[in-house]
């Protein structure tokens, strides 16, 4: 699947003087080969030649044709490449097929003087997201080099020509399959179909030409994707679009969540190989999407926006900074030289059996409707125009639902009913829970969905070449989502929830300049803004907020959420990169990157004067008081990176250097420990200074050798440099200490960045046609994390602040078995070993320990983290012809988390920390497709179940069994009754929260046009 994607594909044509039946076939070698290169072979995947007659070679078919029966691209290099290509060829290409030394100053030169008419052979230039075809062109008879031959990727303006030696480069290629053209005056042209290319990565196309008489013969061959990927130095996944098409995945975590190394703890988050959340770098187009405040990506990126995703979880190039665990790299969609588009409508339901935990979904009923649709194409009045547009609107009512029966209207008359019966009760009575009447609880019963989810997306792109060698783009992501968070405690007054929306928006302007076939650079600017905003009415002193109601048994009766908060986040970005293939062996890039953000943070809660029994006074706290905090920040980030792809034959070396400079632009106190300003509210009474700077310089290597003719062993080793999320850097910025025990929070600009500093060691090996498997072993030491320190005031006040004090460290092991799809089968099984320690799982560890009875110690020994997910098995089946119909399968298992025991009949409640583990999880879900062509329409029918097996999975548990059924109980039911008069026992123990999402079914119809 993801892991099966090219990097090489070898092509030949039969020498006159051999008989066809005289071919090898033993495991996909090609002995005519051997003159291509004069290094040891290596090739893995059979190539596939239908020769002239018709005859299959090779595991692949072709087809000879000539005259009017074929576009005739035999009789002269003119017919197949432009005449400013072929000046540009002759007068710029030629010179750099001999290693070449470039000085600064020469490279300075050649940037500056370099005309703009030269020819463009590059389409969407992308760091970090474009690939690599290379080869060489060589005689069939003789083996000799063809210089001049033209290689040209059909439909696009990429191309090169042969060099003296045979070798050709061409860079810069966005992901995708296309097909090569090859032509030479006297050599029969060839056309090579199905070539793939992926993300920073080189599809080799080696060619020997066959001499003709014969005017407009033409060859094809159609390739097959190769199996092993022979310059991967370091762990990565690839998932095409025609992947995403065919597997039951609909969001980008599904996807995310079939990679080895990822891990979802219970609140959803990710990690990777073992790291805390938020360590994982967001890329779209080569431009930074994630969100550095908060963790994870500032837009909602659809799976029909990719192209290509790419996941990177082990060592990765110095072109990657800001990320310690690994990087989501997407390349999106864009226009073509034809009209195409497609829309798409789905409804889906919960069909669970599972009623006594989720009685509302198993109801008959739609719970989620979503539609989309695509539609690209050129743009006449553009010259090379082309444009690309996306919208998707998705409404799901969740599979969490509570129950009505307390509005907000019913707080204060109940709270008053509970005020008089404490008065006027007996001590016996004391000791009896208060029944609310129901005449007071005025809810209507109905059910209300406590995890909704309502979103839109859209996406466009714009291109166009003012002039040859330039192509401007233009890019817009868009993406709003609202929805709302279970919780437990609202499960009957479900009104008082509040709502969360997000709102991204991601602008990039690009250029690019292509100065020969074998060097461009790229601009880049980009705007994002991403605003997040949490509450349940938006005016902080809306008369419908309430006090905070009075419950029992962990359940409020009436009240609100009467927080509000709201985050603005604005990233103006600049880069440039440069790339220059100098010789046939080394891919030189450099760049630099430029960040300025500004963040705007205001979270108040709005407080009501008086007694919760009374009608409440609503205010909002002064600015110098708990409760109100605001600020607004600007720090800046620089960066630069220089690496060189170095491939000798079969020997690949990635090297490079990263630099990072990190200015908060904030301030911090200069005496913390200083007593809080009677004048000024709780601030602290002292002087501040500024923030200090920060630099890293992170190295970067990988190697990849072969190790035999059908495997490659791969080891890289990196220096990981990210800093620390600036929720946790700016937040309290006004140092504002609250009275009483430890209760504040404090922010530190002056935090370093984590460090992380990684090792793996990969194997692949071919063990069979189309089959292989793979294993990797990998270690990383985690040094800087964030933890707490405890700061005591001179006049006796505490609080907690920010520093760079925890640890980590990781080790695992990754075996994958891959069966490549061909003849309508695929399949891939993944298992992972991995061990996830640290003195804490989270930065807020200290401050929590700090306020348990009796006051904890805080770990300073290394524990199983909380995401330390021992053993994962992933596997994935795909059968079926993608032209008519497919069935998929997607099976996970995965053992228990760790969590910290409690036992309430021992003197010491909590046990050893993450000592138990939880349930292990078992899923399965399947994708069914039908394809019908209806005139220039393709109809496709499809239904997706999720967890179709609709398996009880435990996230959560109570502490004290280990299950997620009930807590243990020191008294019978009889007397919990007593004390919870309102609720039976079922409803006290039930926590849907604490399982996965049940049986989910889809079914939709696709039009394609």
């Amino acid at each position: 699947m993801s892991r099966v994607t090219p990097t090489e594909i070898r092509a030949t044509t039969p020498n006159k003087n051999t008989s066809r039946t005289g071919y090898r076939q033993d495991a996909g070698y090609l002995p005519s080969i051997k003159n291509i290169l004069k290094v040891v072979e290596l090739p893995l995947i059979k190539c596939c030649v239908w020769l002239p007659q018709g005859v299959i070679y090779g595991g692949g078919r072709g087809r000879k044709s000539s005259g009017s029966t074929s576009r005739n691209y035999g009789q002269e290099p003119a017919s197949i490449v432009p005449d400013n290509l072929r000046c540009t060829m002759a007068k710029l290409i030629r010179p750099f097929t001999t290693p070449t030394t470039w000085s600064a100053a020469g490279l300075l030169l050649v940037l500056t003087l370099l005309p703009a008419q030269a020819m463009p052979v590059s389409e969407d230039l992308v760091f970090g997201t474009t690939g690599k075809i290379a080869g060489r062109i060589v005689d069939a008879n003789t083996g000799t080099p063809v210089p001049g031959a033209t290689i040209i990727i059909e439909g696009t303006t990429l191309g090169a020509a042969a060099g003296n030696d045979g070798y050709y480069t061409i860079i810069n290629v966005k992901p995708g399959t296309y097909t090569l053209v090859v032509s030479m005056i006297g050599y029969a042209t060839f056309r090579v179909e199905n070539v793939e290319v992926s993300a920073d990565r080189t599809t080799r196309v080696n060619l020997e030409l066959q001499e003709t008489v014969i005017e407009g013969e033409e060859i094809v061959i159609v390739a097959q994707r190769p199996l092993i990927e022979m310059d991967r130095t370091t762990s990565a996944s690839y998932v095409s679009a025609e992947s995403i098409a065919n597997l039951p995945v609909q969001e980008l975590q599904d996807l995310l969540q079939l990679q080895p190394g990822v891990v979802y703890d219970a609140s959803g988050r990710l990690h990777l190989r073992g790291g805390r959340h938020g360590e994982v770098a967001y890329m779209i187009d080569g431009i930074p999407v994630t969100d550095q405040f908060s963790g994870g990506s500032k837009i909602e990126i659809e799976n029909s926006w990719v192209q290509e995703l790419q996941v990177i979880s082990g060592t990765f190039n110095a072109e990657y900074g800001q990320a310690q665990s690994g990087i989501i790299n997407i390349v999106s969609k864009e226009g073509r030289s034809t009209f195409e588009g497609s829309s798409s409508f789905h409804v889906g339901s919960y069909l669970t059996s599972k009623n006594d935990v989720f009685p509302k979904v198993a109801t008959p009923g739609l719970t989620e409707l979503n539609g989309e649709f695509t539609f690209g194409g050129p743009i006449p009045f553009l010259p090379a125009g082309s444009f690309f547009v996306n919208g998707r609107l998705l409404n799901s009512d969740g599979w969490l639902y509570g129950e009505r029966r307390m509005r907000i209207e019913d707080t204060v008359p109940i709270q008053d009913f509970i005020h008089q019966a404490r008065q006027t009760s007996t001590d016996q009575e004391t000791l009896v829970g208060i029944r609310v009447p129901d005449s007071l609880q005025t809810g209507d019963g109905a059910y209300v969905p406590m995890n909704p989810r309502k979103k839109y997306a859209f996406h466009t792109s714009l291109s166009a070449r003012p002039v040859q060698a330039l192509k401007v783009g233009y890019a817009l992501f868009l993406s709003n989502q609202q929805r709302k968070y279970y919780q437990d405690s609202r499960r009957f007054a479900p009104d008082g929830q509040p709502k969360v929306t997000e709102w991204g928006q991601n602008h990039i302007l690009s250029l690019t300049h292509t100065l020969t076939t074998s060097m461009f650079y790229r601009m880049a600017l980009s705007f994002q803004r991403d605003k997040r905003t949490s509450f349940l009415f938006e005016d902080p002193l809306d008369l419908r907020y309430q006090g905070l109601a009075y419950g029992a048994n962990g359940f409020l009766f009436g009240g609100t959420s009467n927080g509000n908060a709201e985050t603005t986040q604005d990233l103006y970005l600049a880069k440039a990169d440069f790339s220059s293939q100098i010789d046939r062996f080394n891919l030189i890039e450099f760049g630099i990157e430029y960040r300025r953000h500004k963040i705007n943070t205001r979270d108040l809660v709005t407080i009501s004067d008086g007694p919760v029994y009374d009608e409440p006074d609503l205010r909002i706290p002064s600015s110098n008081t708990a409760g109100n905090d605001a600020y607004t920040q600007a720090p800046r980030e620089l960066s630069a990176y220089l690496q060189d792809k170095i491939e000798i034959d079969e020997i690949i070396l990635n090297a490079g250097l990263r630099f990072d400079h990190w200015n908060p632009n904030g301030r911090i106190p200069v005496e913390p420990e200083a007593i809080t300003n009677p004048e000024d509210g709780i601030r602290l009474a002292t002087d501040f200074g500024a923030s200090e700077v920060s630099y890293q310089l992170s190295p970067r290597i990988g190697l990849a050798f072969p190790i035999s003719r059908s495997g490659v062993l791969h080891v890289s080793y990196g220096h990981f440099f990210q800093i620390p999320r600036f929720s946790f850097i700016f937040t309290n910025s006004e140092f504002e200490v609250k009275l009483g025990d430890l209760e504040t929070l404090m922010g530190n600009a002056n935090l370093k960045p984590e460090k992380t500093i990684a090792y793996e060691l990969g194997l692949q090996q071919a063990i069979a046609p189309a089959w292989k498997f793979e294993l990797t072993v990998y270690y990383k030491d985690i040094k800087n994390l964030l933890g707490q320190e405890i700061i005591t005031t001179r006049d006796k006040k505490i609080y907690a602040r920010y520093i760079n004090r925890d640890y980590g460290n990781t080790r695992g092991m990754v075996l994958s078995l891959i069966r490549q799809y061909q003849d309508n089968l695929g399949a891939t099984v993944d298992y992972s070993y991995q061990i996830a320690r640290g003195n804490a799982s989270d930065p807020n560890a200290v401050f929590f320990d700090h306020q348990t009875n009796p006051p904890r110690e805080s770990e300073k020994q290394v524990l199983p983290l909380d995401w330390d997910q021992r053993h994962t098995i992933n596997g994935t089946l795909i059968i079926g012809n993608p032209d008519n119909w497919t069935l998929s399968l997607i099976g996970r298992y995965h053992t228990g988390q760790p969590y910290t025991p409690t036992d309430p009949g021992s003197a010491l409640a909590e046990q050893f920390e993450n000592s138990e583990r939880k349930p292990s999880q078992v899923s399965l879900d399947l994708n069914f497709n039908k394809r019908l062509q209806w005139g220039g329409v393709q109809v496709k029918f499809f239904v997706k179940a999720y967890n179709i097996l609709d398996k009880l999975n435990t996230d959560r548990v109570y502490t004290s069994t280990g299950n997620a059924a009930h807590p243990y109980r020191t008294i019978g039911e009889t007397e919990i009754l007593l004390q919870n008069p309102n609720f039976s026992l079922h409803e006290i123990d039930l926590r849907p929260d604490f399982y996965a999402e049940p049986r989910r079914v889809i079914a939709g119809i696709e039009l394609n046009f």
